[in-house]
């Protein structure tokens, strides 16, 4: 089974940033910024936008990677998530990984890999700037959530991955290198990705002495609402704040 591309996660067809969010005017507490980031994954430019927490947070970063067709602007749910992150103290790049391979639908290893590297350099790209490694994580979405836990478990030198709604109907999974944490969030009425093939994924982890964690959001399908993605934040802040997030971890 592919993914039909139409159900992609946002809308736009070009990446739009903006100045940073106009909320930081507003009285109360600093928000987080944003602004554009691209940069260089084998040659070719990657456009991304990069999210910055008021004050020095929590010292960690997070590459998010959309799901099929997506497109990365600052509006909508994927920017509303990486919004969250920021505002929980997180560095946050959110790649457009298809700027690396055009999406044929077909999605040969090459193309594939060309993905996953997106996210290793994206990861790259944090601790260039002086994010400790231990301190990075992936999450992925969709397609993305392969692309992101796949490649976490590869070669990438982060230390944890979320896989939103994905399964082995997305890519088959290759042995991993790597043995770090993850979580797997499953929507309990997926028709899109199954949950038959979300377990497969997962056995398949656990297999490879991968260190998987599963957790179900209640009546969500592929496609989800406010409240649900709402959920996923709060789901993957507490597992990202018991990794990579925590205010004790030493970082020398």
């Amino acid at each position: 089974m592919r993914l039909d591309r139409r159900q992609g996660l946002l809308g736009a067809v070009a990446m739009v940033v903006g100045a940073p969010a106009s909320a930081a005017a507003q009285a109360g507490p600093p928000a987080p910024t944003y602004g554009e980031a691209p940069f260089a994954s084998h040659g070719k430019v990657i456009r991304a936008i990069h999210y910055r927490p008021a004050g020095e947070g929590r010292r960690a970063a997070i590459v998010m990677m959309h799901g099929s067709g997506g497109r990365i602007r600052n509006a909508g749910p994927w920017h509303e998530l990486a919004m969250r992150f920021a505002g929980d103290g997180y560095q946050v790049l959110t790649p457009l990984y298809t700027d690396a391979f055009p999406d044929d639908g077909v999605r040969p290893e090459r193309m594939m890999e060309a993905w996953r590297d997106v996210g290793e350099h994206a990861v790259d790209w944090f601790i260039d700037r002086g994010v400790d490694r231990r301190r990075t994580a992936m999450f992925g979405y969709s397609l993305g959530s392969y692309v992101a836990v796949d490649g976490a478990l590869g070669n990438s030198r982060a230390a944890a991955a979320i896989g939103l709604a994905g399964g082995v109907d997305v890519y088959t999974p290759r042995p991993p290198r790597r043995r770090i944490p993850v979580l797997i969030l499953r929507a309990e009425n997926d028709t899109h990705v199954l949950p038959r093939n979300t377990e497969t994924w997962v056995r398949f982890l656990r297999g490879h002495d991968v260190n998987v964690r599963v957790e179900v959001i209640a009546g969500a399908g592929h496609l989800f609402r406010p409240p649900e993605w709402a959920e996923i934040f709060a789901r993957s802040a507490e597992f990202y704040g018991g990794n990579i997030g925590r205010m004790d971890q030493d970082t020398a």
